[in-house]
């Protein structure tokens, strides 16, 4: 008869595993499972085959406690995997369909909270590719500026050549400047209109990506009404639709680790097409992709929130209740960092 204890089918599933995956995937799953297998002992958990819908419900919330959701949908990610090995191997009852019921509306994306993130290690990982593989391109120039300025993609596409202003020495150090401006005129409006126009540092690393784009590779064109847009499209500028497609494709698992987390073939998956690439579970959109930039300034670099709200063009309150998505302990450090001085680098 087949093993249904928790802990020994996680340690088949892991040994199935190595050797077709990478090493960091096999240590995520390993951590995942781990984590669910011990939660199972404290409960008196001792199947598979006494899980359900509620149990799922009472792990959520037990995770919930000390874990961003975009965490815990990377959790439950490994759960259906590991639980589709479960059935393939008779360790599940026939009816249980326990990977089915992973995939309801209340594990799904974008329904473990009112927004989904990028956990913060995808996100280097989604970097050093764009370094290594696709350096200085339209898309590696247009992710470092959205992901360093945490800014909208109207404001992106609203971006001149001319308002950026290149690296060199100035007052406090070495960093370059991108202006934000507010053009209704000529169909770029910034969404606080004037109130919204501002000037941002570009620290070195990422100043020094974006002039090899704007030297190497940004082609040479006008848009519509005679201006230069630092990212131009083929027509002269990309719509909020082109940039959203853009994040959506970049932010695939499989397109910078070669890797799918949900077990699809990448040859037969829809979502590997770029048209169909918010099809793919893990993809987000630029809303959360711009929750995940605050956050990590906020949380990571211990930003306060009054540095945050003139970077990102977001109030405090907005910033508290909206947009900052840090764990109690990264809440805080943020709220610390008004009354002493926290690491607030270069702004």
């Amino acid at each position: 008869m087949a093993t249904t204890d928790p802990q020994r089918l996680a340690e088949l599933f892991i040994k199935d595993r190595t050797g077709e995956k990478t090493a960091s995937t096999i240590y995520n799953n390993r951590g995942h499972l781990k984590t669910f297998y011990e939660w199972c002992d404290e409960n008196g958990i001792e199947s598979v085959r006494d899980l359900d819908g509620e149990t799922f419900l009472e792990y959520k919330f037990y995770l919930r406690q000390s874990r961003r959701d975009t965490t815990i949908r990377n959790h439950f990610s490994t759960l259906r995997t590991f639980f589709r090995f479960c059935d393939r191997i008779d360790a599940t009852e026939t009816d249980q369909n326990l990977a089915t019921k992973l995939e309801s509306p209340d594990f799904s994306k974008g329904d473990l909270s009112r927004d989904v993130m990028m956990d913060f290690h995808e996100v280097e990982r989604l970097l050093e590719y764009l370094q290594k593989f696709e350096y200085a391109t339209t898309r590696h120039a247009m992710f470092t500026v959205f992901w360093h300025t945490g800014c909208r993609c109207g404001a992106l596409r609203g971006l001149d050549l001319s308002d950026y202003k290149p690296l060199k020495q100035r007052e406090h150090g070495r960093y370059a400047l991108i202006q934000f401006k507010h053009r209704p005129e000529t169909r770029t409006p910034l969404k606080n209109k004037y109130d919204g126009e501002r000037e941002v540092i570009i620290w070195p690393e990422y100043a020094e990506i974006i002039e090899d784009y704007i030297q190497m590779k940004r082609p040479d064109r006008e848009d519509e009404c005679g201006r230069k847009a630092l990212f131009p499209s083929p027509s002269g500028r990309y719509s909020k639709s082109n940039i959203q497609a853009i994040i959506y494709a970049l932010t695939r698992p499989c397109h910078y680790t070669n890797e799918c987390p949900h077990d699809r073939d990448q040859d037969t998956c829809e979502a590997a097409y770029y048209e169909s690439a918010s099809k793919c579970p893990s993809s987000l959109s630029p809303h959360p992709m711009r929750r995940t930039a605050i956050t990590y300034h906020l949380e990571e670099k211990n930003w306060t929130y009054e540095a945050a709200s003139g970077r990102f063009d977001v109030s405090g309150d907005v910033l508290r209740n909206h947009y900052d998505e840090s764990t109690a302990e990264g809440q805080r450090k943020t709220r610390a960092a008004h009354f002493f001085d926290g690491d607030q680098g270069v702004l």
